[in-house]
């Protein structure tokens, strides 16, 4: 909630500055609300909420893993949604992410046999 709180007071002063700046505003319409109330329930609150969730029965050192992979699943959605297929370098940058849990991952293995 408190990340919440802190987000709206920013883009609310943001949003006043502009509007105080520039001749523009914004068309409100029930498509733009509805919007609006997707991205605040569901990415602000009910993905918080499951990953605190899966971060509490996994346990953090694995879930440490998964932080990782946001971009890459981010990635992925966006092709199969909007339809933007990756480049070269978004699988350069897979393969480091890949690659660094790979590593990590021994790394905490190692460490657990000692």
């Amino acid at each position: 909630m408190a990340q919440i709180s802190y987000g709206l007071i920013w883009s609310a002063l943001f949003a006043g500055t502009e509007w105080a700046l520039i001749d523009y505003h914004i068309n409100w319409s029930w498509n733009l609300i509805a919007a609006i109330c997707f991205v605040a329930i569901g990415p602000a609150i009910i993905a918080f909420r499951c990953w605190g969730a899966g971060v509490q029965r996994a346990g953090p050192n694995v879930a440490s893993f998964f932080v990782n992979l946001t971009p890459l699943f981010t990635a992925l959605l966006s092709s199969v949604i909007l339809g933007e297929l990756p480049h070269w370098y978004h699988l350069v940058a897979f393969g480091f992410i890949v690659t660094g849990i790979m590593i990590s991952s021994h790394q905490q293995n190692k460490s657990s046999l000692q």
